[in-house]
């Protein structure tokens, strides 16, 4: 499973980001904006994830990155970013396949948002 998967936008970067919003938002997570313009998507709850691990169901708590760059032709590039470490020392081999299934999910949701917009150009894995 990769690691990152990155979306190559046309258009208003600005209107771009929230397309981003609502297809992560549509996933359950929410958004929290860094000092350096990155986000920071959360679900779940830290406190149920720490004392019953993968056990925690809907309350298991998943964090993924989103970080906004630039291409070198101008187009906005979303990056979803995965921390698999995390995942397992939260929940183990459990955990890291509930991060893998959002993960997937989150892809797709993003992915969906952008083309039926459209203003998706291209995708990447890694």
């Amino acid at each position: 499973m990769s690691s990152y998967y990155d979306c190559f936008i046309s258009g208003d970067h600005e209107a771009a980001k929230h397309l981003i919003a609502d297809a992560v938002n549509s996933q359950g997570f929410l958004v929290e904006v860094q000092q350096d313009g990155n986000w920071l998507v959360r679900r779940g709850n830290m406190t149920s994830t720490v004392f019953v691990g993968a056990l925690a169901g809907d309350n298991f708590q998943i964090t993924f990155g989103v970080q906004f760059f630039q291409d070198a032709a101008g187009l906005l590039v979303a990056r979803l970013d995965k921390n698999t470490a995390a995942g397992f020392f939260k929940g183990g081999v459990w955990g890291l396949s509930k991060i893998d299934k959002a993960f997937s999910e989150t892809c797709m949701a993003m992915y969906n948002t952008l083309v039926s917009a459209g203003v998706l150009t291209n995708t990447a894995e890694g």
